[in-house]
């Protein structure tokens, strides 16, 4: 059998919302039950595509940094875009992905004062990572 970590933490967060959940009287006991239900999902939806999320963020903020090879801190940026995660775990891949953002937020920093069209472009991709990051 093939293990399936997110299905499993769907079956425990719909256990938990359709049995444990109606029987409980408590309001506080209701809300803590109701928290975990929604945490357990949140951490399926991690399971099953935040790796791919996060390489998506990177191949993007590579484009972004294509495009910024005039603002300072170029050749940081050209180390990022030529580097790839350790491995494909997801603690790697955050490792990798935050260096990218520290150095994107360096790069909208200077562009918010330097550079409107690149300054569009980070909150445009900011929009994007946003929603390809948003829990239903």
């Amino acid at each position: 059998m093939i293990p399936r970590p997110e299905q499993a933490l769907l079956d425990l967060a719909g256990r938990l919302g359709s049995r444990v959940l109606p029987e409980l009287t408590d309001p506080y006991t209701i809300a803590d039950t109701g928290i975990i239900t929604m945490l357990l999902g949140m951490l399926a939806k991690e399971l099953a595509s935040g790796t791919a999320r996060r390489l998506e963020d990177g191949e993007d903020i590579r484009v972004l940094f294509e495009a910024a090879t005039h603002a300072p801190g170029a050749d940081d940026r050209a180390a990022f875009s030529a580097s790839r995660p350790a491995d494909l775990t997801l603690s790697e891949v955050n490792t990798w992905l935050d260096r990218g953002l520290s150095l994107l937020t360096d790069l909208h920093a200077w562009a918010e004062d330097e550079d409107a069209a690149l300054d569009r472009a980070i909150w445009d991709w900011l929009g994007r990572h946003t929603e390809r990051h948003r829990f239903d």
